[in-house]
Parts: C-alpha cells; sequence; structure tokens
C-alpha cells in the first residue's frame, strides 16, 4: 500500500519542484552529488515515460531497476535463476558500482560532467 503511494506522489508531483521532497544532505552540506543524486526527479520522469530525461538525472538508476525488478521475479516464482543479489560478491560489485559513479559523477571534466545530475 505505502508503495503505491509512492509510486502515486512521485507520478503527481515533480520533485523538481521540492515542495516536500527531501534533498540530499551530501549535496546541500558538502557540495558533492552522491549516488542517488538525481534519482527523485529520475523516477518521476520514468513514471511519465521520459526515459531520456530520466537518464539525465541519475543513470545509475535503470541498472538498479533491473537488478530490484530481476530480484523480485525470482522471489515471487516468475524467473526461474539464482537471484544476482544472492552472490558472496554482489555487495562488493555494488559498492564499487556505486562509489566509483559517486566519483566520476563529481569530475567536472569531460565526459564526466555528463554524469552529473
Amino acid at each position: 500500500m505505502l508503495s503505491i503511494l509512492t509510486i502515486l506522489l512521485y507520478f503527481s508531483f515533480n520533485p523538481e519542484n521540492g515542495l516536500f521532497f527531501p534533498k540530499c544532505p551530501f549535496n546541500n552540506y558538502l557540495g558533492i552529488y552522491c549516488s542517488g543524486c538525481g534519482s527523485q526527479r529520475a523516477i518521476h520522469d520514468l513514471l511519465h515515460f521520459r526515459i531520456g530525461e530520466a537518464l539525465s538525472h541519475n543513470i545509475l538508476l535503470l541498472p538498479a531497476l533491473i537488478v530490484i525488478v530481476q530480484d523480485l521475479s525470482v522471489r515471487l516464482g516468475i524467473l526461474h535463476q539464482k537471484r544476482f543479489l544472492n552472490y558472496s560478491y554482489s555487495p562488493f560489485i555494488v559498492l564499487a558500482i556505486v562509489l566509483l559513479f559517486m566519483i566520476l559523477r563529481n569530475i567536472k571534466v569531460f565526459p564526466f560532467e555528463y554524469l552529473a545530475p
């Protein structure tokens, strides 16, 4: 129920207007983009089928959603394969990707500047 309300909230209101959506503490206090910066706007854009804009806000959101959908599909019995998140090395891969993305999106040189939200 809460997830449906959250989806309706992100569909109905644009986080860019910032009425009641939380701001990123990394960006507010440190002036750097974390790996999640732009995700709220990206979710809003995805719900309105604006894939290009969603990717421009946070390109890491799409692979994350793919992993989440795969995980849920296996848990619900729709897919009959091993969950990606069940492998012992998965947390290290995810952590490495998230940290590398955070570092690269804060480099203000071409082509990394395109990773910033």
